[in-house]
């Protein structure tokens, strides 16, 4: 009988075994204040660490992060401290995945923790389901005042638009999930974490697995937190990388949802208005319709967020814009960049 051929695509329902083994990948660089809680959130997992092989893709930590993996009294299958020389997150998901045995695996950033019951969640819900990739709500935690805005900011659908994994609470089909658990199918199919788009790994990659013919399904039963950024110039910083990467993405022709369009509108949009009301009267009424309703809607809901989380409206504002403003020229910078890399790219092949 002639062999079947290798399957190349996700579609339909993928299978696993009764109790299968996984692989948590958690990439990092000077993590020491969190490593070790997380290491711990693991171990007490409900689902047995023995079912578990945890791999640490280090990208040469100058902490203490090294030494307290090496030094973690480890009751998992395995927990193997993985060098990741490329220094940032794709290349520590790389390097993390090759390592790996397990029949579905895991992204957790170590900047996070889980609920004792995540991992046996996460693996029913992508047996029940079939699907190519599952994951759950997330909650946000802000340490210090500035962190607990930064965290209602992220909570929030005016902060993040409809990335319903920040505050959704039913069951369905997503385009991205945090800290997923993914079919070991997914690694053979859709490939290795493109290493020349940092900022955008999760995303990106998932793209791919939806156009392989995947699902990804949001499961509210699957539950984590995320420790958020402490400032507002660290705030300033990651946001840029974020957009930067989306831009980029554009830039190859890759699709984007309507949410990663608004903050560089905003961006664009503002200054080029303010331009035009030297010379255009009705410019400059609308520059001022369009900013009240941002400080009218945007205060709102800042308070709203604010009030879940404790933290200071006017702060959350602040985290609000500061995330829209970063992103937006992110976004900008990073489209322009790629678009003359890509010329220059293309006159290098013109000429040879």
């Amino acid at each position: 009988m002639t062999a079947a051929p290798p399957r190349t695509r996700l579609d339909g329902p993928l299978s696993l075994p009764e109790r299968p083994l996984v692989s948590v990948v958690i990439p990092c660089l000077n993590e020491e204040r969190y490593i070790t809680p997380l290491l711990d959130a693991l171990a007490a997992q409900d689902y047995g660490a023995d079912g578990m092989e945890v791999l640490v893709a280090d990208g040469g930590s100058t902490d203490t992060t090294r030494d307290l993996v090496r030094g973690y009294a480890s009751p998992f299958r395995r927990l193997v401290l993985v060098d990741n020389p490329k220094r940032i997150t794709v290349g520590g998901l790389n390097a993390g995945m090759d390592a790996a045995m397990g029949d579905c695996w895991i992204i957790i950033g170590a900047h996070s923790s889980v609920r004792s019951d995540f991992v046996r969640a996460s693996v029913q819900a992508l047996r029940r389901t079939g699907a190519a990739c599952v994951g759950g709500p997330i909650e946000t935690i802000g340490e210090g005042t500035v962190g607990r805005a930064i965290a209602a900011a992220m909570s929030s659908p005016f902060g993040v638009g409809n990335a319903r994994f920040r505050y959704a609470d039913a069951e369905g089909d997503v385009d991205t999930v945090p800290f997923g658990c993914y079919h070991r199918r997914v690694w053979e199919v859709v490939g290795r974490f493109d290493e020349s788009v940092d900022g955008a790994d999760e995303d990106s990659y998932n793209a791919r697995l939806i156009e392989a013919g995947g699902r990804i399904v949001l499961v509210p039963a699957i539950r984590s937190s995320y420790y958020p950024r402490r400032t507002f110039t660290a705030l300033a910083r990651q946001y840029q990388e974020y957009g930067a990467a989306k831009g980029t993405l554009l830039a190859r022709g890759r699709p984007l949802q309507p949410r990663h369009f608004a903050p560089s509108a905003m961006a664009v949009g503002g200054p080029l208005l303010l331009a035009l009301s030297a010379v255009w009267k009705a410019a400059r009424l609308v520059l001022a319709l369009l900013a009240a309703a941002y400080l009218l809607v945007g205060m709102v809901m800042a308070a709203r967020a604010a009030g879940r989380q404790g933290a200071s409206a006017p702060l959350t504002f602040a985290a609000m814009a500061t995330m829209h403003l970063s992103y937006g020229a992110g976004f900008l910078r990073g489209a322009w960049r790629e678009r003359r890399r890509l010329r220059a790219a293309a006159r290098e092949s013109g000429k040879a």
